[in-house]
């Protein structure tokens, strides 16, 4: 291999995303880009009218150079112009091209589409978007011809396939009648990253001498992705441990409706900034947001946390105390000497028998004897705010940066919790010092992190056993 070879392959791959009008290309680099900033996209045709640009990377270095190209119009009058053509080399197909650009301003009808040619004829590798709702119609046959006359590898990319399966499969018959057997099925709307794993892998078996680079983007872009699953999951946790071990101190003569009026809000506040960190995460906002089905506006859930019938969607048990959103107990740590649950094994006797105790009095006998009350959020709101998350982060997750439409919860059952639950939450409940929703949390020797980290793994694969148990 000489320098000048070794070289272009270290060069970014050039790719064409070409197709008819209307058929998702820009929707397709918004997808892989991760950004609904790239270009326009409107249910219109003709949105993109000139060949933009965009690059994906993998660790700093440039891999990929996407070039989004306007839509072909008019492909059977442009492939009848090009048959009428009498080229003198022996590659008629790239020499047809080359006269047709070579005298592009005689054919100014075809502007759009000698845009398209231009930027075929140069690229390593052409992607031809179809929208597969579509019939198979004589013009796609011409597009193809077309673009096979660049003599570069096409890949044609099925979109919108969760529309019409059935339609999927003369689109794969129509490819194969043209020798074109590896297809790539990608939705943009519905994201799916193995369909993006198989498109990169489907590059690699036409384009072998780039094999190594493509598969350093393969590998980037396989850690990035679990990497924002782990960012987003790590964010839910320390949400759930924020709630679910905070708990609040009140004397007797307190006003009671407006302590836990303070811990809604509280709690309120808490979920709104953690769902505004994970759209931040996947690179989504407050904009993609509906409101309805998906209760959430301004940054906020719009059904409120506390309302018995969100309760109700979500399974749980609306007549509880959930219906107030705290539960109400005596000054646990002032019988204890002062020692904070959790802080001191050699007071784990102790602490069981006055929590056996606290459930056979009940709170109100020993708040008059100590004159003073705890709050803490109760069991049903705490995984109310774990169902929610759960159901947001599986809507992101599928969700393809170039979907018009808003984020919309469907009305199916949540991943359940894990069987332990119960068990994590008395432990975050034994950790009050855990909870930033009073201050900043108090890490020494009490296994927060330790415990978010467990948390955020079974946040991240919901439908697994979860990773790492920590005792109550």
């Amino acid at each position: 291999m000489t320098a000048t070879d070794a070289t272009a392959e270290q060069a970014p791959i050039a790719l064409a995303v070409v197709g008819h009008t209307n058929t998702g290309k820009t929707s397709l680099i918004r997808t892989l880009l991760r950004s609904s900033r790239f270009g326009a996209v409107r249910d219109a045709a003709g949105t993109t009218r000139h060949v933009e640009a965009a690059t994906l990377t993998a660790a700093g270095q440039a891999v990929l150079q996407l070039f989004d190209t306007p839509g072909l119009e008019d492909s059977i009058a442009l492939l009848e112009v090009l048959q009428a053509l009498r080229p003198v080399g022996a590659a008629a197909g790239r020499e047809r091209l080359a006269l047709l650009l070579q005298h592009a301003a005689d054919y100014p009808d075809f502007e759009q589409e000698i845009k398209v040619v231009r930027q075929a004829a140069c690229s390593d590798a052409l992607l031809y978007v179809v929208d597969i709702r579509e019939p198979v119609l004589g013009k796609y046959r011409d597009e193809i011809a077309i673009l096979s006359m660049a003599a570069r590898p096409l890949i044609p990319v099925f979109n919108f396939i969760q529309s019409d399966r059935q339609n999927l499969q003369r689109w794969r018959r129509a490819m194969a009648d043209f020798n074109l057997h590896a297809v790539v099925e990608f939705d943009t709307v519905a994201f799916d990253f193995e369909a993006e794993k198989r498109l990169y892998q489907k590059l690699q078996t036409v384009l072998e001498a780039r094999y190594a680079q493509l598969q350093a983007l393969l590998d980037y872009r396989r850690q990035l992705w679990l990497s924002l699953q782990r960012s987003a999951a790590h964010q839910v946790a320390e949400l759930l441990v924020d709630i679910a071990s905070y708990r609040r101190p009140a004397a007797a003569g307190d006003d009671a409706d407006a302590v836990l009026e303070d811990i809604r809000q509280r709690v309120r506040e808490a979920e709104r900034r953690c769902l505004l960190q994970v759209l931040n995460i996947f690179e989504f906002s407050e904009a993609d947001l509906q409101h309805h089905p998906l209760p959430v506006a301004n940054g906020r859930w719009n059904r409120d946390l506390f309302a018995p019938e969100t309760l109700k969607e979500f399974g749980l048990d609306a007549g509880s105390a959930a219906a107030k959103g705290a539960v109400v107990g005596a000054g646990i740590d002032l019988m204890v000497a002062g020692l904070s649950l959790g802080t001191a094994s050699a007071a784990g006797a102790l602490i069981g028998a006055t929590w056996s105790a606290l459930r056979r009095f009940g709170g109100d006998l020993l708040a008059r004897v100590k004159g003073q009350r705890w709050y803490c959020v109760d069991n049903n709101t705490a995984a109310l705010v774990a169902l929610r998350q759960l159901q947001l982060l599986a809507a992101l997750l599928q969700r393809g940066h170039a979907a018009q439409h808003k984020i919309a919860l469907q009305r199916q059952a949540p991943p359940p919790l894990p069987p332990d639950w119960p068990q994590r939450l008395q432990t975050m409940r034994n950790h009050p010092q855990w909870s930033r929703l009073q201050g900043p949390a108090q890490d020494v020797d009490s296994g927060r992190s330790a415990f978010v980290e467990a948390l955020a793994a079974w946040v991240a694969q919901p439908d697994k056993e979860p990773a790492g148990r920590v005792s109550p």
